[in-house]
């Protein structure tokens, strides 16, 4: 567990914990990503744009050039110190085919950061203005819901193997995500039993799941299944619906509650 999170109150809400250990000016959380990057970094300029960009969810090179106006070259450098420090993940698309280095997309993998710099750092001066309350209500929660939906996306994914633990699977796999031209597919699981589980993540409400599944059916249409795997599918949200309507067969379905009960196996 990274040590800042020893800050955090368990008797708190999200929210409050929010407003008292990041936002509040006073805080110990309030200045520590500058203290971490200061501690490891020179020139934070560039740094500060490259981090802010990957937070606002770039992440292919070409977004990030665009959106930081730093040349190739330079982003390249800024990118793999970034990745050697730990703060970045370097990515691939996950298939049983072998990844091509220019499908490289990047991802701010530290939790603090990825929340400072949507939220804290290009608002510093708003923030100041309106205090740690107001500035929650105004600035964080109106983005707060799409930013727990790719939160929600990581903890699927990490997930995966907690769930093939709790069901006995024994092979071994590779687990990420997987984009191409015309699909996206939030969660892959590559077994070398000949199966794959392809995972379709929803954070807001779901009014219908046969849609929802009729949704990931078209992505695994689109999958690139080279080696005709067996295909599993499953569907991971908050809540179940109000409705459940009847049920799907050869889906597996989980929501929050299940995700946050998976045994560990330590």
């Amino acid at each position: 567990m990274p040590a800042y999170l020893l800050a955090f109150d368990d008797a708190q809400s999200v929210e409050q914990n929010l407003v008292t250990r990041v936002l509040d000016e006073s805080a110990a959380l309030a200045r520590e990503p500058e203290f971490l990057l200061h501690a490891e970094l020179r020139d934070l300029v560039p740094y500060h744009s490259v981090l802010m960009a990957l937070a606002q969810g770039k992440s292919s090179p070409a977004q990030l050039a665009k959106s930081t106006g730093i040349d190739v070259r330079g982003l390249n450098y800024h990118l793999n110190t970034l990745v050697e420090l730990g703060y970045v993940q370097r990515r691939y698309p996950v298939s049983e085919a072998e990844p091509s280095t220019r499908s490289v997309r990047y991802a701010l993998d530290d939790s603090l950061l990825r929340f400072w710099f949507r939220f804290v750092f290009p608002h510093q001066s708003v923030l100041r203005l309106l205090g740690p309350e107001r500035g929650f209500a105004e600035v964080v929660r109106p983005e707060l819901d799409a930013y727990f939906g790719r939160c929600f996306e990581r903890l699927c994914r990490e997930s995966l193997p907690l769930l093939y633990l709790g069901e006995g699977i024994r092979a071994p796999f590779i687990v990420g995500e997987y984009w191409g031209a015309d699909v996206q597919v939030d969660v892959v699981g590559v077994r070398q039993d000949n199966w794959t589980d392809l995972g379709e993540c929803k954070w807001g409400d779901v009014s219908s799941l046969p849609a929802l599944a009729a949704e990931l059916d078209e992505k695994v249409r689109r999958y690139p299944n080279a080696r005709n795997a067996t295909i599993g599918r499953r569907l991971f949200m908050r809540k179940s619906p109000a409705k459940a309507g009847p049920r799907l067969p050869g889906l597996r379905v989980h929501t929050l509650q299940d995700l946050y009960g998976l045994e560990t196996g330590a």
